[in-house]
């Protein structure tokens, strides 16, 4: 199933009173595969899965630990949570058969979880992965692409009854740039906003501006004129109010993207661009700047958009504020 599914297949099982023994929580989406593993293990507590226990498995782990693991439950407790998390996606040539025979042998009051990456072509051959597919409840965490995303943002707006116009939909998918730890955030501030009803794009607008102390605006406003200083001063502010960082990036990404618009334009002879609205600032910038060095930019933020997400970016520091100022900086030079 797919992740937005996940809540209405637990719902079911609710009622029925009961939880699949095997899951298999895999694709490349962070953001999503954190959701999932949160949402199946506070189903588990509510129907008595008191126990649990995390095992970090890669090819060179005892795999003697998952049997063991699942086996060996506390002494006031008769139901556990074997949380297996397998980051490289490669258990190895122990860990492989181990999966299968660990498979064919469910315990009764124990649930495990298993979260790994998605997996390559030449995993998907083998049998141990045939068998997760088989006998675990696969939950597939891959990014939502940009033409489901309105429908994916639909959803999630529903749960807070709130909903909004496909006009406004499709405003806020662009916004996010396909970032759902964002998307998810500003979803959560606009239900207590607004406890119901339907958000317009005024206020969708007026929500995202009320995020931080420093208008983001302004932000963008200096990098296209080339005021380091002022980059510097806003950005160290930013940094006071963490919780700003993701809906900032998903703002300098579709900056970026119109900026790329724009002089691609303009380098094709156009003096104006449909689909973006350009002001003189912006206009300004996109002359300045090259195509190859937005380009670039825009890689860098895919990059942080890593980092915020947890995972580790080879060559980058591994603070994505630091990140951040340095690509706004670059930008602006």
């Amino acid at each position: 199933m797919k992740a937005d599914q996940l809540q209405g297949y637990l719902a079911r099982s609710a009622k029925d009173g009961r939880l699949d023994p095997f899951w298999l929580l895999t694709g490349s989406d962070a953001f999503l595969a954190v959701e999932a593993g949160d949402a199946i293990r506070a189903e588990a507590r509510r129907q008595g899965y008191t126990d649990r226990q995390v095992l970090d498995m890669n090819a060179s782990a005892d795999w003697s630990r998952l049997p063991m693991a699942a086996a060996d439950i506390g002494m006031f407790d008769d139901r556990k949570i074997v949380d297996v998390r397998l980051s490289t996606g490669n258990p190895g040539k122990n860990g492989a058969p181990a999966i299968v025979k660990y498979l064919d042998n469910p315990i009764d009051g124990v649930v495990t979880l298993i979260t790994m990456p998605a997996p390559d072509w030449t995993v998907t051959k083998e049998a141990w992965w045939g068998a997760l597919q088989r006998k675990a409840t696969v939950v597939d965490c891959s990014p939502v692409e940009r033409a489901q995303l309105p429908s994916w943002l639909k959803a999630r707006l529903a749960r807070h009854e709130l909903v909004m116009s496909p006009e406004t939909l499709d405003y806020f998918a662009d916004m996010m740039e396909g970032n759902l730890f964002a998307a998810a955030q500003e979803i959560e501030k606009l239900s207590l906003l607004h406890p119901k009803g339907e958000i317009t794009s005024e206020q969708l607008r007026q929500a995202v501006s009320s995020n931080a102390r420093f208008d983001f605006d302004t932000l963008f406003e200096s990098m296209r004129l080339g005021q380091a200083d002022r980059i510097v001063r806003i950005i160290d502010g930013l940094e006071a109010q963490a919780e700003a960082l993701p809906f900032l990036l998903a703002m300098l990404t579709a900056e970026i993207r119109s900026l790329i618009k724009l002089r691609t334009g303009y380098d094709n002879g156009q003096s104006r661009v449909t689909g973006v609205f350009a002001t003189p600032s912006l206009q300004k910038a996109a002359r300045r700047l090259t195509v190859k060095k937005l380009c670039g930019a825009l890689s860098v933020c895919a990059d942080i958009d890593r980092l915020v997400k947890g995972l580790p970016v080879p060559k980058r520091d591994s603070d994505p504020w630091i990140e951040l100022k340095s690509v706004v900086l670059f930008l602006a030079s």
